[in-house]
């Protein structure tokens, strides 16, 4: 009787949790169209009489697909998410699903959607809030200084030099001139003057005197019109001047950089491209032999000295 009572109870104790299962398994359809393999419950019908919100997130759940664990899991996690968000179905500014909801939707375990939720991280595209009101987001946009924080890595883990970096500059920074001079308005025009006037006002302040070149060579990107290259430049600046401003400059360099700038900016407002090109360029070869002698004085990474 009491092996039959055992057997009995363990029969009612399968049963529980089989419904259990079943209507945990019918609330995550509700709320996010996870509909295939369950009985009576289509995809349409489920998204009746759910807000407006959970509509969008449903059917945000519904364009992903399980990824069972294992190599290269978190790979497979994070290129979906990448997909949603670069395919508009996360909006700029919107948290994600929590670590749990991802998991039970790509039927993988939490460690694997944290590893996914850490790449896109480091590659721009989430941020990750704490406390209050914290979460994971999609960024707001790709600014150049998240576009600089994954050049900065890609520069450690090449090891690249700093004279590639500076090659790469001369390649970029030319065409910026260039366009800028093509395309500037009055404003843009007003808005690089500006800068050159702020220049003059800080030659004994480093750390103004370096943030108001940077935004002279970043009006010059914006006047261009050309976003791809101007969050390029961002993000090579940024990179770039950290090294560049840790070494001595003094008043000579200075001069130097406030008589090129105004030169550019006289081409630009006369809309003369090859003429704002040419004075970069060679802004740009006079920067480089400055450098190249307090290069050859360092040792050790550049990056790691500077960033």
């Amino acid at each position: 009787m009491k092996a039959n009572a055992g057997a009995a109870g363990s029969v009612q104790g399968s049963a529980r949790r089989e419904q259990k299962s079943l209507e945990t398994e019918m609330i995550i359809t509700r709320l996010y169209g996870i509909t295939e393999g369950l009985p009576g419950l289509s995809s349409m019908e489920a998204l009746k009489g759910l807000p407006e919100d959970n509509k969008k997130k449903r059917l945000v759940f519904n364009a992903f697909k399980p990824v069972a664990d294992g190599r290269k899991a978190h790979e497979r996690v994070a290129s979906q998410l990448k997909d949603a968000i670069l395919g508009k179905k996360f909006v700029p500014g919107q948290r994600i699903p929590s670590e749990r909801e991802l998991a039970d939707t790509f039927r993988t375990s939490r460690v694997t959607v944290r590893s996914a939720i850490l790449t896109l991280k480091n590659t721009g595209l989430l941020r990750i809030k704490k406390g209050m009101g914290g979460g994971t987001f999609v960024v707001s946009d790709m600014t150049g200084e998240s576009v600089s924080d994954l050049l900065r890595d890609i520069i450690k883990w090449k090891d690249i030099s700093i004279e590639n970096v500076i090659e790469v500059r001369a390649i970029i920074e030319p065409q910026i001139a260039f366009l800028a001079a093509k395309n500037a308005t009055a404003d843009d025009s007003e808005a690089i003057w500006a800068t050159i006037r702020e220049l003059a006002g800080y030659f004994k302040i480093r750390k103004s005197f370096r943030a108001t070149d940077e935004n002279f060579h970043r009006a010059l990107a914006n006047a261009a019109k050309n976003p791809l290259l101007s969050l390029f430049q961002s993000a090579l600046i940024n990179v770039l001047f950290k090294f560049i401003y840790g070494m001595v400059w003094n008043e000579e360099h200075k001069t130097s950089i406030l008589r090129w700038h105004t030169l550019i900016a006289e081409k630009v407002e006369k809309k003369d491209p090859n003429g704002a090109m040419q004075a970069m360029v060679e802004h740009l070869a006079d920067m480089q032999s400055i450098l190249a002698q307090c290069i050859a004085s360092k040792t050790g990474s550049w990056i790691n000295k500077s960033i």
